[in-house]
């Protein structure tokens, strides 16, 4: 099985993770299987701690615990918070395989920050990660496998207001179960159900998702990045004889996005891939993510082989909120919606938008410079077609905004480097099975156009007006702020910060320009690519191993 995730460079990392030399600095060492291990003992590498509970109960900022080989039954629970200049630290020492299992859970942050934890295999465990109004930690390089008991919804959690928090370059993966309805899910970030649960401002990056109940990974915060990610929730685990279709492998869908308006919405979710939804025992088929808040930001995601619609748009009279004013733009999606009873079901495509009951909108969503290629609807005539159940509701999904967007199953093939879009052909455990880059004699490449125009009159400086600053972010205090170019000049300024309501952009050098003039993230050749990737862009930096 090829477990493999992407790094990015460290320069792109916001200065609010990075830690500064503490003052006070002392190493302990945890070895279960040294000779004279014994929590009564110093902790140094000569008379190291037996047990991760003894840790626990001693480090204080600017401490660091190198855990040593070896499978330990307690785990990583501080009892203080670091500082930002002081974290503390747990981590497997050098290239040693450290294994906390079979036990209630592997990392549990009530109340505590600047926590990292690096390193550690968590297997077979009542919940993986939890973290309480838990702020300005750092989760990286772990694993986290398979649930021991069903003990609680979420595998892991990052909830009741935990904010920059930092999770990268990990992997989450078997949790849920199914008996005649789909349970449980791998990694919940706020909490759906509640208006209060300030939740944002979370990093979620660099890591594999797969094999969840429910869904893998649910976001019911806001300002929360999720990006170069890989979600696949293919048929995984066996159901019941109580179960729709029986005592068969069942998955479901990788993202939920769902929530009150107060507190969801307005998220970044970019550069990931999200592949392989499939059936539930209670319906035919699940979407690749599912959308039901307003404002989020979905771009360079690469949808495919999901059997219902790569992305969905649907509402019923269960969800809180209006569907309204998401960006969704240079995203590709290939081979969704190839499975069902009905060939004709709305779900046969690329997108799906839906009403199927209660009196909320969708409306004034965006799809703009995305490819749709080998789905069983055609795009154009899918637009046209949006299930609205019943004469009463024909107002309730109002005019959509759709510009660019390539209709391979009209417009032609758009040449992606590795398609596969026979789903035999592809692996799930193995990311490089597709590859939705462009070859160099694509149609898409220089054939998009730019997300919004300039509104304020011809000028210069660093703050100028656009007509809709929905599509952009300013890094929201914890990552870089995007990087524009002005349309058909080389001019290019990176955003430090926005006013959404004012539609008000501030950036970090001077510009030129004209009213009316578009504007666009950073583009090779004479205009923006169609689809996730910019062709003869600076080629990204090749996955590596977890």
């Amino acid at each position: 099985m090829k477990n493999k995730i992407y790094i990015i460079n460290a320069a792109l990392l916001l200065i609010i993770f990075i830690v500064a030399s503490p003052l006070h600095a002392i190493d302990y060492y945890v070895d279960q299987t040294h000779a004279n291990s014994s929590d009564q003992n110093t902790g140094s590498i000569e008379r190291p701690w037996e047990t991760i509970t003894k840790a626990n109960q001693t480090l204080i900022a600017g401490d660091t615990v190198y855990i040593k080989a070896g499978t330990y039954s307690s785990y990583i629970t501080p009892a203080n918070s670091g500082t930002s200049s002081s974290p503390i630290t747990y981590k497997s020492f050098g290239t040693d395989s450290v294994i906390v299992s079979d036990t209630v859970q592997g990392i549990f942050l009530s109340g505590k920050s600047h926590i990292i934890v690096q390193g550690i295999h968590f297997y077979n465990l009542d919940r993986f990660l939890w973290l309480d109004n838990a702020s300005h930690n750092i989760i990286a390089y772990c694993n986290f496998e398979r649930m021991r008991n069903y003990s609680s919804w979420s595998g892991s959690k990052i909830y009741r207001s935990s904010r920059y928090n930092w999770v990268h370059h990990c992997q989450f993966s078997k949790w849920g179960y199914y008996t005649n309805d789909d349970k449980g899910c791998v990694l919940d970030i706020g909490n759906e159900n509640t208006r209060t649960d300030l939740t944002s401002y979370n990093l979620l990056e660099n890591s594999i998702f797969f094999h969840g109940g429910h869904h893998i990974l649910g976001v019911y915060g806001m300002n929360n990045v999720i990006r170069n990610n890989y979600f696949n929730n293919e048929p995984w685990s066996i159901g019941t004889t109580a179960s729709d279709r029986g005592a068969v492998m069942y998955g479901n869908r990788n993202l939920s996005v769902a929530g009150y308006a107060e507190n969801s919405g307005r998220n970044l979710i970019e550069r990931n891939r999200i592949a392989f939804a499939s059936d539930p025992p209670d319906n035919i088929g699940a979407s690749g993510m599912s959308l039901t808040t307003s404002n989020n930001i979905v771009r360079f995601n690469s949808f495919y082989h999901n059997v219902r619609a790569g992305l969905s748009m649907t509402l019923t009279r269960t969800y809180w909120q209006n569907i309204r004013h998401n960006k969704i733009y240079n995203n590709s999606f290939m081979h969704n919606g190839f499975y069902s009873d009905d060939y004709d079901d709305h779900s046969n495509a690329g997108i799906s938008l839906a009403l199927y009951s209660g009196s909320n909108l969708i409306e004034d969503n965006v799809l703009k410079n995305n490819i749709f290629y080998n789905h069983r609807k055609v795009f154009d005539a899918y637009v046209n077609n949006h299930r609205i159940p019943h004469i009463s509701r024909s107002q309730l999904i109002k005019s959509q905004i759709y510009s660019s967007n390539w209709d391979g199953d009209t417009q032609g093939n758009p040449y992606f480097v590795k398609a596969n879009a026979n789903l035999n052909d592809a692996d799930p455990m193995d990311i490089d099975s597709v590859d939705l880059r462009l070859k160099s004699n694509s149609p898409c490449i220089d054939a998009g156009t730019y997300l919004t125009t300039i509104s304020s009159t011809n000028g210069s400086g660093i703050t100028f007006r656009v007509a809709d600053a929905g599509y952009f972010m300013d890094g929201w205090g914890i990552v870089q702020g995007d990087e524009i170019q002005l349309y058909g000049s080389l001019q290019k300024a990176r955003i430090t910060n926005i006013n959404y309501s004012t539609n008000i952009i501030t950036v970090d050098r001077n510009l030129a320009w004209t009213q009316n003039q578009g504007v666009s993230l950073v583009y090779e050749g004479s205009a923006p690519d169609i689809g996730a990737y910019e062709f003869l862009q600076a080629p990204s930096p090749s996955p590596s191993t977890n």
